[in-house]
């Protein structure tokens, strides 16, 4: 049983950073892009128009990249002194880099369904009239400058300041938590011992 509460406590402290749910754009909880098979072609269109300005095609991968270290950098608690130490440092800035690599990978592999998904959410949310409207605002001077500055909002210093205060105490109070949670859980596996076998079997390497 020494690795039930591994996974289970990672699951619980991703529910420490809500911060970062509300970075993505608000259509993100729509519908699969499966969902556009049956959308209006027109309400589709203008909404992938209004994507290519929230997104812009050349640069997407680069504004992604961009948000990515803004919210990593809100989320790394503050280093102890002994970690400033050469050898730990390094240790843990070519983590840091080759996790942030990795992640880049996978966000490119899913960012074109997580394009079609929005901009299937937009037709889904908004009348082909909106839409209109808002591709009309989107394609302004004001309208190209706000969405292109949409993301980048994330990393203004002052969000920034208030960003990573607000997820060190939300990190703060969860992680009081886990402590309870832990000894919950354990006792619980251990008064059902089916669930105990089960969870045994699955540690067997494979």
């Amino acid at each position: 049983m020494k690795n039930i509460f591994g996974p289970v406590a990672g699951v619980v402290l991703l529910a420490a950073a809500p911060a970062i749910a509300q970075t993505k754009a608000a259509p993100a909880t729509a519908q699969p892009a499966t969902a556009a098979q049956g959308a209006d072609p027109a309400k589709l269109a203008e909404a992938h128009a209004i994507m290519d300005v929230i997104l812009p095609p050349g640069r997407r991968e680069g504004m992604l990249d961009k948000l990515q270290s803004d919210i990593f950098a809100q989320m790394m608690p503050t280093r102890a002194d002994w970690m400033q130490e050469p050898g730990v440092k390094k240790i843990v800035d070519d983590f840091i880099t080759e996790a942030k690599a990795k992640q880049r990978a996978v966000y490119a592999k899913h960012l074109p369904e997580q394009v079609d998904a929005m901009a299937s959410a937009y037709a889904h949310r908004f009348s082909l009239a909106e839409l209109k409207d808002i591709d009309a605002f989107a394609h302004s001077p004001s309208g190209r400058h706000y969405f292109s500055e949409s993301l980048a909002i994330v990393g203004d210093p002052a969000v920034a300041k208030v960003n990573a205060a607000a997820i060190a105490d939300i990190r703060s109070v969860t992680e009081a938590l886990l402590p309870d949670f832990k000894d919950k859980l354990v006792a619980y596996v251990k008064a059902h011992p089916e669930l105990a076998a089960k969870i045994a079997a699955e540690e067997k390497p494979q």
